[in-house]
């Protein structure tokens, strides 16, 4: 068997935190299901939460059901899946109105940024340094 390099485990590492974060995150009474949180509120939690899963299911498929010349797209393909989730994440700063805060909660912010943006970005860091990692062994287009 063969002995993974740390760039896959990178890779690996963003799409569990993708899926688990989201879970962690809004799946309870603060976000999703908090008493300020209307029908149309908590389907987008919903479906955030579930896309997130989804999204790192495909991942964890792309990372370890694939070998040969296959290999090198779906790590490609998998190393873009973060930055296109939460990438434009990013871009809603700069729209008025919008605000990354829950409403009626105080903000909670890192490094002087929105928690969930440095959260966000940490992910597609992640994904980032794994695919830099495997392209410098060998192993991404």
């Amino acid at each position: 068997m063969r002995r993974m390099r740390p760039g896959r485990y990178l890779l690996l590492a963003s799409a569990a935190a993708m899926a688990l974060g989201h879970w962690a995150a809004d799946w309870n009474r603060g976000h999703t299901f908090g008493p300020g949180y209307g029908p149309h509120a908590r389907w987008h939690g919903t479906t955030e939460v579930v896309s997130a899963t989804l999204d790192a299911l495909l991942m964890l498929a792309l990372l370890t059901r694939t070998s040969g010349a296959e290999r090198r797209l779906a790590t490609t393909v998998a190393a873009l899946v973060p930055l296109l989730r939460y990438g434009p994440s990013n871009l809603t700063l700069a729209v008025a109105g919008t605000s990354p805060y829950a409403e009626g909660r105080p903000p909670i912010r890192l490094l002087g940024l929105p928690a969930s943006l440095v959260a966000q970005d940490t992910v597609i860091g992640l994904a980032l340094c794994g695919y830099w990692l495997e392209r410098r062994a060998g192993q991404a287009a």
